[in-house]
Parts: structure tokens; C-alpha cells; sequence
């Protein structure tokens, strides 16, 4: 906190000092200003962003999950899936974005759709990971002691996945976000994203860096929602019993 508030106060006297333009980068003072000016807006947009981000993860978790769990329990699929997602996920989604708008409209499709395909590729390789990885031993041993094996995957494999997955809801969280405020970008008269252009267009420097206060503040309470999950849930988790 002391760091941030001495980069703060070097931002406030620096800026001024150095000649920079407040249109190229406004005084902290002025964002603040700027960001209880519009606060309105502000919760407004973001109400949207946090709409289609959310939809876009919730789709991405439970596509990433089905899918790894049928390449656990069908490995020939591994072959299959694996490469398909692994391509379509090295294709730029800012690149294809103009294509969902062409297929779904300026409405909160497109922004849902590229929240979802941005999100699905972390969850689905954590989610492999968590419930594939589990050590043959282990497997046997609750066989021999009469699990069955939906028994097995609650108790075992479910409870090893978790902790991916909720490592990958970490990661995927903002690329989320990014999939949402693209298709905002590319198309729409909602959310932060539109806000953000509207900045730009109106060289509204201050609006511009309020804006990305508010995704900031949304990235960390959804991530932090993540954590306070892991804390109160994975007690089990030694990364958690250390605390």
C-alpha cells in the first residue's frame, strides 16, 4: 500500500514537472473526479460486462468439465479433442470477433460467446489435469475397499480436480473479461468496453483510466471470490492449512 500511495503521489507532482499532457495521461486527482462524475455509468456498463463475463465463464466451466471428463473416461477422445481445442485456441479472438457479430447480432451473444471461448481452454486443460492425474494406487485401493466408481470420481477424482479447477477459474476470470470487452470493442452500445471507446473518441483521457479502475476492481473481487472459496472449501489443501 505504501508503494502504490508513493507512485501515486510521484504520478500527482510528477506529471506536471515533466511536461506530460493531461490528455496523455491525466493526474490521478482528475481520474478521481472523473470516475465519481460518472459512477452512474460506470456501475451501468460494468452491471453488462459483469453479465456476459459471467454467463461466458459459467458456460466455460461447465463445457470444460463435461469435456474433460469424457477424455478421462473415453481416452481415445484425447486424441481428438485435444488437438481441436488446442488450434482454435491459438486463432487471435479479436480476429474472429468481427465474424460473431456478423453471426449474432450487436447483443450480448457475441460478448457472451467470446467470454466463453477465451475462458474454456484453461478450464478444460486444468480440469484434464485435476481428474486424469490421479495415481493408479490410489485407484485400486478404493476399489479394493468396495467403491464404486461414482464413489470413486466424488471422492477421488472430483475432490483432486477441484484445486485445478479453481486455479484455472483464476486464469480464465479475466480472459473472460477480455472476451466481453472485445466483443464491446467490435460491436454494442453497452458495457465498459463501449465506454472505454466512448473515452477515446472524445480524447476523455480521465474517463479512459476510470473505466479501467472499475475492471480492475471487478478482476480482483471475482478473483478474490475464487480465493475466499479455496480458503473456506480446500481446508485440505496444504497451500490453504499453511495460512
Amino acid at each position: 500500500m505504501l508503494a502504490f500511495a508513493a507512485l501515486l503521489l510521484i504520478w500527482q507532482f510528477g506529471a506536471p514537472l515533466a511536461g506530460i499532457p493531461s490528455y496523455v495521461l491525466p493526474l490521478p486527482s482528475a481520474i478521481a473526479e472523473r470516475f465519481a462524475e460518472t459512477a452512474s455509468v460506470q456501475f451501468q456498463g460494468l452491471a453488462m460486462t459483469a453479465l456476459t463475463t459471467l454467463v461466458g465463464l459459467a458456460m466455460a466451466l461447465v463445457s470444460g468439465v463435461l469435456l474433460a471428463l469424457a477424455v478421462v473416461y473415453v481416452p481415445s477422445l484425447r486424441s481428438v479433442v485435444m488437438p481441436l481445442l488446442a488450434a482454435f485456441n491459438s486463432i487471435p479472438k479479436i480476429a474472429i470477433a468481427p465474424l460473431f457479430v456478423i453471426w449474432f447480432g450487436l447483443g450480448i451473444e457475441s460478448k457472451i460467446l467470446l467470454a466463453f471461448l477465451l475462458a474454456l481452454f484453461p478450464i478444460f486443460v486444468n480440469s484434464l489435469t485435476g481428474l486424469g492425474e490421479i495415481d493408479a494406487d490410489v485407484i485400486d485401493l478404493s476399489t479394493l475397499s468396495g467403491g464404486t466408481r461414482w464413489r470413486i470420481f466424488m471422492k477421488v477424482r472430483l475432490m483432486n480436480a477441484i484445486p485445478y479447477i479453481t486455479d484455472a477459474l483464476k486464469v480464465a476470470f479475466p480472459l473472460a473479461l477480455v472476451g466481453s470487452i472485445v466483443g464491446e470493442f467490435i460491436g454494442g452500445n453497452d458495457g465498459i468496453g463501449h465506454l472505454i471507446l466512448s473515452g477515446q473518441f472524445n480524447l476523455d483521457t480521465p474517463l479512459v483510466f476510470a473505466a479501467l479502475f472499475s475492471i480492475t476492481a471487478f478482476t480482483m473481487l471475482g478473483i478474490g471470490a475464487v480465493s475466499l472459496f479455496e480458503r473456506l472449501v480446500l481446508t485440505w489443501r496444504p497451500s490453504q492449512r499453511k495460512r
